[in-house]
C-alpha cells in the first residue's frame, strides 16, 4: 500500500514541476522557419539608421520580441546601445518600446527583448522599429530570409530589402508541446531507471 501511495505522489510531482518548466516564452517566428540558416542574409545596422519589419501577431498578447542579431570585433557588447519600438499599425500608435545593450547576445542564438505586456494582440499588424544608438567599435548585423514570400519585406534606411527579418514574437504561458514532450522524457527517465534497478537487483 506504502508503495503505491509512493508511486501516485511521485507521479504528482512529476506533473506538476513538468507544468510548472512548460509556462515559457513561446516564440511565434514571423519569418519562414523552415528556411534554412545557411540561406540567410545579413544587414549591417549603421548607428541611427532604422530597421523596420511589419509582423502580424499569432497570440492573444505580446510579452517581447527576439531577433537574430550578430555583433561583429566588438570590444564590450555591454557598451553597444540598441533602441526599438512597436507600432500598432491600425492607430499607428506605439505599444512597446525600450533600449537594450547586446550584453546577453549569444552567437547562434536569438536576442530576446522583454517589455510589458500588449494585450488583444489576436491578427492585428504591427511594425517592429529597431535601431543602433551607440556602436564605438565592431558593428551590429540583422539577419533576415531572402524573398518574401512569407510576408512583409524587411526596410532598412527607408528601402526595402528582398527578405523578411528574422524575428519572433513572444508570449509567456504554458506551451503544451513543451508540457507533453516533458512529461515524456520524465516517464521514460524513470521506466530507464526502474530497468536498470531490475537488471542490477
Amino acid at each position: 500500500m506504502k508503495s503505491k501511495i509512493k508511486t501516485i505522489f511521485l507521479i504528482l510531482i512529476i506533473i506538476v514541476l513538468a507544468a510548472v518548466y512548460a509556462v515559457i516564452d513561446k516564440p511565434v517566428s514571423v519569418y519562414d522557419a523552415s528556411c534554412d540558416t545557411s540561406k540567410f542574409q545579413a544587414q549591417v545596422l549603421e548607428v541611427g539608421q532604422i530597421a523596420s519589419q511589419k509582423f502580424v501577431c499569432e497570440e492573444a498578447y505580446m510579452d517581447g520580441i527576439s531577433l537574430k542579431l550578430a555583433a561583429n570585433a566588438v570590444p564590450d557588447k555591454e557598451k553597444v546601445l540598441v533602441a526599438y519600438e512597436v507600432v500598432d499599425d491600425s492607430t499607428g500608435k506605439v505599444v512597446a518600446k525600450g533600449t537594450e545593450n547586446l550584453g546577453k547576445l549569444r552567437s547562434g542564438k536569438f536576442f530576446k527583448m522583454k517589455f510589458d505586456r500588449v494585450n488583444d494582440c489576436k491578427d492585428k499588424a504591427y511594425t517592429l522599429n529597431f535601431q543602433v544608438t551607440k556602436c564605438d567599435a565592431g558593428n551590429v548585423q540583422i539577419f533576415y530570409t531572402p524573398g518574401t514570400d512569407k510576408g512583409e519585406a524587411l526596410v532598412y534606411a527607408g528601402t526595402p530589402i528582398d527578405g523578411i527579418g528574422v524575428m519572433r514574437t513572444l508570449t509567456h504561458r504554458f506551451d503544451l508541446e513543451t508540457y507533453i514532450v516533458t512529461l515524456c522524457f520524465a516517464a521514460y527517465i524513470v521506466l530507464f531507471m526502474r530497468w536498470l534497478y531490475k537488471l542490477f537487483k
